[in-house]
């Protein structure tokens, strides 16, 4: 690919944008302004320097569409678009990640994540369950949760979460069943008796991250290269990064067995 393509697909994100708007389907300079959050004066320069360079054409009716050459090339560029905007956010935060436990398949569309935020929390709460998780399951109708790590709050979480009526599909490794079992009758024993809930446990040596996903967000802990929880979390409210979290949960059902309830 020459440099001069390179620039023409990278170093306008207006650009950048549009190409993969079109990958979804030709479309006219209304929707594109409106779908983009662009004026006509400003994507126009943009659309003629993709017309240009052979990626987009423009029909007698005004609609845009990219080229065979430009799908092939956008079909390619995207999942390497999406991977450098997670990565652009906190490039230290994914140094120190480890993520060999993934899925190849996963980890090479780990773009689907999005719109990321890195959330890390205050010296004053530590050690408990993130606002940020809490506030985005309290109108959640549906739970899939995969849990690799004891935290002293979590069966409490889920137990009012099971209460609540919230349909919960739980995944936690065997140390953290052991330790929910021995410390945590009662709330073990009102999740597992809960109608609206599944309950599976995998081996640890899967080293799983933990994470949850609801219908509107994504909030996941990636243990760190040391295998170890260092209380940074990020959170995505993407379309896509449900989707992809989604995956990650059927993925490790599969290495998961039922507990009898």
């Amino acid at each position: 690919m020459s440099e001069e393509l390179i620039e023409t697909l990278f170093l306008s994100e207006k650009r950048e944008n549009l190409l993969i708007l079109l990958l979804d389907g030709p479309s006219d300079i209304k929707n594109i302004n409106s779908t983009l959050d662009v004026t006509s004066s400003s994507i126009l320069p943009q659309i003629k320097k993709l017309r240009e360079a052979g990626l987009v054409h423009k029909d007698d009716n005004g609609i845009y569409e990219l080229t065979t050459i430009g799908k092939l090339i956008v079909e390619n560029m995207k999942p390497l678009s999406g991977m450098l905007k997670v990565f652009d956010k906190s490039d230290t935060y994914w140094d120190e990640r480890e993520l060999n436990t993934i899925p190849e398949k996963l980890r090479d569309n780990i773009g689907d994540l999005g719109n990321i935020e890195l959330v890390t929390p205050d010296l004053d709460h530590m050690y408990e369950i993130p606002e940020q998780l809490i506030s985005n399951t309290r109108e959640s109708q549906e739970m899939r949760s995969l849990v690799s790590f004891f935290h002293p709050d979590f069966p409490r979480f889920y137990e009012e979460l099971a209460n609540r009526g919230v349909a919960l599909d739980l995944i936690v490794t065997d140390s953290v069943f052991e330790r929910m079992k021995n410390d945590y009758e009662n709330e073990m024993n009102s999740i597992m008796n809960a109608e609206n809930t599944t309950f599976l446990v995998c081996n640890d040596e899967l080293k799983p991250p933990t994470f949850n996903i609801t219908e509107k967000c994504a909030y996941i802990t990636f243990f760190n290269i040391q295998g170890r929880y260092d209380h940074q979390d990020i959170i995505t409210h993407e379309n896509s990064a449900i989707g992809w979290c989604r995956e990650l949960f059927s993925h490790y059902t599969g290495f998961s067995q039922p507990v009898n309830k």
